[in-house]
């Protein structure tokens, strides 16, 4: 039985760095037609100085404009046909987005932003250093580590 030990692989190791943001005064029409052009389900929010303050997602949008009606459930489908922002020049993303974020750091070890997804059912956690976005780290990325 061998006793070495395997290196730490840490957040920083797997995690994306390019990752599209959305600014909290971003206006929710021009958010959902972001979300559709690039195909994307939901992004973090920052403000103007560069802070990560939150995150914002299609069920969020809908969510909004029902009302609170709990309606769309599946993120990765595009938004219902016919939807529309009903005050799309005054609802900003700062409105309607989550504003608490699951984030760690960089040197965060991939066993632990695991054991955080698991315990608080979450795909993503966000990768931070002093407030400010340096990338994400989702379940496909830890998925990855398995392959290899």
């Amino acid at each position: 039985m061998s006793t070495r030990k395997h290196p730490v692989v840490t957040a920083k190791s797997v995690m994306r760095r390019k990752v599209i943001t959305v600014k909290d005064n971003l206006l929710a029409g021009e958010l959902a037609r972001l979300f559709e052009a690039k195909h994307i389900s939901g992004a973090p929010v920052v403000d103007r100085a560069g802070r990560l303050i939150g995150v914002v997602s299609k069920s969020d949008l809908v969510r909004h404009e029902c009302e609170g009606a709990d309606l769309y459930k599946d993120a990765d489908e595009p938004l219902p046909k016919g939807f529309h922002v009903e005050n799309p020049d005054r609802t900003t993303v700062a409105d309607i987005m989550t504003p608490a974020v699951i984030e760690a750091s960089e040197d965060a070890p991939a066993a632990e932003l695991a054991k955080l997804m698991r315990k608080r059912h979450i795909h993503r956690i966000f990768i931070t250093r002093d407030k400010r976005l340096k990338g994400i780290v989702t379940t496909l990325d830890l998925l990855k580590l398995l392959e290899a």
